[in-house]
């Protein structure tokens, strides 16, 4: 009964993440696409933890999907200091240059 609601439960899940990915890839701007690519990341770590429940290996999953989840939040936070660096000197030029009057 309860392995049959984990298996609906990762249907479920597995067609929000297609479906999220589908919306990722038709939506501009870098900052939407940022955003869903963290939504991925917390969608397949649930899938991962899923897997595991009906598998009967939990703790080896939750191994995985710890060890993901530490990955994702090291790249978001790399990839959010990228965009906020870039986004900050371009704000800088741009002031510097209505300063020398160009």
């Amino acid at each position: 009964m309860i392995k049959g609601f984990f298996i609906a439960y990762l249907v479920i899940a597995i067609l929000v993440t297609l479906a999220a990915l589908v919306i990722l890839f038709r939506r501009g701007g870098v900052y939407g696409r940022f955003v869903g690519i963290l939504v991925m990341c917390t969608n397949v770590i649930l899938i991962l933890v899923l897997i595991g429940f009906i598998d009967g290996r939990r703790d080896m999953y939750v191994d995985i999907s710890i060890s993901y989840a530490i990955l994702g939040f090291i790249s978001s936070v790399i990839v959010a200091k990228f965009l906020g660096t870039s986004e900050k000197s371009k704000t800088e030029s741009w002031k510097e240059k209505e300063e020398h009057g160009n």
